[in-house]
């Protein structure tokens, strides 16, 4: 069905409106004539036709190739790729103007949808370029340790890629500062110099609190925060900031800035995030890289050998101690230290995931700690161990000195109270033997018993020794002349198969030393030396100065560093095996026959050194000899004098003063005091420090000196006796008598002159000379 158009209708009108005059013409000529010919018609016709054509023409000329043209023109222009052009005839009413209108939406439509595809391909160039921009970036991050290249490269490519006028990445120095550490675009002398202040009121401190991008379209209407001079020092107007941050650990911020303003797309705040993330993983990497090379430092440097082994136990890295072990002990390779059964070892760590520690190995004649640690996730097991042989021997040494301490402090309360029954033993014969007109045979026998207590407290005086409790009457003595004047009577004591060396050096330090202490010293190695050479040999003595460094007290925790004086005997005798020598300084231990040995010949030569702040130290191995070595502190004062004793028998003078003993062992008590009455003295007792006190104030003014025993019960020791009777006599002369050493007084009262120390047992004779030395002596010290 043709539908009626408003095109046809005009068309149909125009000739209409031509012919219809045509019409009225010819009517009226044939009613002006009346004629019927066929000429007028046939003009008429033509002339009615000629008017149609005419017509038709200007109806189409006017109602549609004027569109048509204005269609054509654009259709033209479209197809030469023009896709702005359009037909002007949007507002024609005839189909023709529909046909435009559609024709100007498809070409409007064509623009539009070539414009997003030239958008989208602007995006996926962009986005290539990012990506191109982010691999490179990434790729040189991996290949290259030089970490301040890799910023500037990264903010030269942002400012590139983004098109900005500048870029910058911002170093966190402190909490509070950012660094320009480097970037694009800003002023010569910036870089590396300018700062940014860390502080959420400025747009790097907000980025980096806020964690997220920071996108400015003008920076001088942004109300989040304040623009930082350095960006308005540069006319900067808009821009894009993210952190740089790895792990939660923020390292800085990555920006970029323009003058222009400017609306950043999400896919280019998506490319300073992914610029971000390289470096963030470059500066992990960085740190990761720090602290590997400190832990591999801390490997090889560390002075313990350290090594990690395969999970078959074969050694796959071992650090420069365990070279050094392996090279001290004799081994070529470090894999000579390992467990015969390492890969057993290995193997069981691995599996049960557990370490194994405090494994002990013996490797030429060294003692070895091992301990193996599992790291389950790369299948090796790191070892670790320690030379502990120098360890266990100052442990055994600690051990035994340690036991010998304990041993002593038992030999010394021994000893103190054997010494109070020998000093009535020796002061009753004693005062036997003083008197005159005793029966030849009654004197026999009080000489026997005098003897052999004398013998009993040598065996006393031994022990003392040993616990260095001894009282020891020091003085600066020449070693030299010690075993100078020994040697003869060393000869006749070792024998004719022995020969006995000794060349003095020609200069050697004095020592603070008790000869007669020294002279036990001699002795009783020499004897030692004597029985260990049934078949004869050399006894070597020698004297030497040294001088003690760090390195030897590490290994010989008795000595100590300093200048010393060494006294050496040695003997080519049958030697010590190990099990003796854990034994020889303790007392009562031999290895001689019964009745050939009291066991307390090196205790005593052990206590003696230790009694002079000394040591012994000893080297010795089966059929090779023995050597012991003491130490004394070298001394410079002079040489003195050394008193002759007193024969058992000998007389000494008395006088009239008056004497208060204090003792509270009443029969040693009762002996003192007849002693002292017999030469003649005033003799009042007491029998502890608070008697004696009320015995003063009896007495008061009387009493010219006082004999008292050091250690004392009811809480007043003697010590404390002559301190409160010195405030009332100042002139007041003290004896103190004790079998221990002078640990429980003070040195200094005693080296003031206030007192004289008179060590028990003593005989009749000593306690005589004794009270009378410090009758007669004026603020000095006598010590008989």
């Amino acid at each position: 069905m043709i539908r009626f158009s408003s095109l046809r209708a005009r068309l149909v009108g125009t000739v209409f409106l031509a012919v219809a005059p045509a019409w009225v013409l010819m009517y009226l000529l044939l009613k002006a004539t009346g004629a019927d010919q066929d000429l007028p018609w046939m003009l008429l016709s033509m002339a009615v036709g000629l008017l149609s054509l005419g017509a038709a023409w200007i109806g189409g000329e006017r109602f549609v190739l004027r569109q048509v043209r204005e269609l054509y023109r654009a259709a033209r222009q479209l197809a030469a790729g023009d896709l702005t052009s359009r037909t002007g005839l949007t507002h024609e009413p005839s189909e023709l103007g529909d046909l435009a209108r559609t024709f100007d939406n498809l070409a409007a439509s064509l623009e539009t949808g070539v414009k997003e595809r030239e958008q989208v391909e602007k995006s996926l160039i962009a986005r290539s370029l990012q990506q191109t921009v982010v691999s490179a970036l990434g790729q040189f991050a991996l290949v290259s340790n030089d970490f301040p290249a890799l910023l500037n490269q990264a903010g030269m490519m942002v400012a590139q890629t983004l098109e900005v006028e500048y870029s910058c990445i911002l170093e966190l120095q402190r909490a509070d500062m950012l660094c320009l550490s480097a970037g694009v675009g800003w002023k010569d002398g910036l870089i590396g110099q300018a700062t940014f202040a860390a502080d959420p009121k400025t747009q790097s401190g907000f980025t980096l609190s806020a964690g997220e991008p920071v996108v400015v379209e003008d920076l001088n209407t942004e109300t989040r925060f304040g623009g930082a001079p350095l960006l308005q020092e540069h006319g900067v107007v808009s821009g894009v900031t993210v952190a740089i941050s790895e792990q939660g650990q923020a390292f800085g911020v990555l920006g970029a800035h323009t003058t222009h303003r400017r609306k950043f797309t999400e896919d280019e705040v998506h490319f300073l995030l992914a610029v971000a993330t390289v470096l963030a993983m470059a500066v992990a990497r960085k740190r990761a890289e720090a602290e590997l090379e400190k832990l591999a430092a801390f490997a090889q440097l560390n002075p313990n050998p350290a090594m990690e082994l395969s999970s078959d136990g074969v050694l796959t890295y071992f650090n420069q101690a365990t070279s050094e072990l392996a090279t001290s002990i004799g081994f070529d390779k470090p894999s000579g230290l390992l467990p015969s059964n390492i890969r057993s070892i290995a193997q069981t760590c691995l599996t049960s995931g557990q370490n194994r520690v405090s494994l002990e190995t013996k490797v030429e004649g060294r003692t070895f700690s091992w301990l193996f640690h599992p790291v389950g996730a790369s299948q090796v097991v790191h070892a670790y161990v320690e030379d502990i042989t120098d360890r266990l021997s100052l442990e055994a040494q600690l051990r035994q000195s340690q036991k010998m301490e304990s041993v002593g402090q038992l030999a010394a309360g021994v000893a103190h109270d054997f010494n109070n029954m020998l000093t009535i033993i020796q002061g009753h014969s004693g005062m036997l033997l003083a008197r005159s007109g005793q029966k030849p045979e009654l004197l026999d026998s009080a000489q026997a018993i005098y003897f052999a207590a004398e013998r009993a407290a040598n065996l006393t005086r031994q022990l003392l020794m040993f616990s260095r409790k001894n009282v020891m009457q020091p003085k600066a003595v020449d070693l030299r002349e010690i075993v100078s004047h020994m040697t003869k009577m060393l000869q006749r004591l070792l024998g004719e198969t022995i020969r006995l060396e000794f060349q003095p050096p020609p200069q050697i330090p004095l020592v603070l030393a008790d000869t007669g202490m020294v002279e036990q010293i001699i002795m009783n190695l020499a004897v030692n030396a004597r029985d260990a050479m049934p078949d004869g040999g050399t006894l070597t003595i020698s004297t030497s100065h040294v001088e003690v460094g760090d390195a030897y007290v590490q290994s010989h925790p008795e000595a100590r560093s300093g200048s010393f004086v060494c006294l050496r005997v040695a003997d080519t005798g049958c030697g010590i095996d190990q099990d003796t020598m854990a034994r020889i300084f303790e007392p009562f231990f031999t290895t001689k026959e019964v009745g050939k040995g009291t066991g307390l010949g090196l205790a005593t030569v052990y206590g003696i050194s230790k009694q002079h702040d000394g040591w012994i130290d000893v080297f010795s191995e089966p059929k090779k000899g023995a050597a012991f070595s003491v130490f004394f502190p070298s001394n410079s004062r002079p040489l003195e004098a050394m008193p002759p004793p007193l024969a058992p028998g000998a007389e000494v003078r008395g006088g009239k003063e008056t004497i208060l003993i204090v003792e509270d062992e009443p029969v040693l008590r009762d002996m003192a005091h007849v002693i002292l009455q017999e030469c003649g003295y005033s003799v009042v007792e007491a029998c502890s420090g608070r008697e004696a006190l009320a015995v003063w104030e009896r007495h008061q003014g009387a009493i010219d000196l006082v004999l008292t025993d050091v250690v004392m019960p009811e809480g007043v020791s003697g010590m404390d006796l002559a301190r409160k009777l010195l405030v009332s006599k100042p002139k007041l002369k003290i004896v103190f008598a004790s079998g221990y050493s002078m640990d429980n007084l003070d040195t200094a009262f005693v080296h003031a002159g206030h007192a004289a120390f008179l060590q028990k047992p003593y005989t009749h004779v000593t306690l005589a000379q004794a009270v009378r030395n410090a009758l007669d002596t004026q603020e000095k010290q006598l010590i008989p």
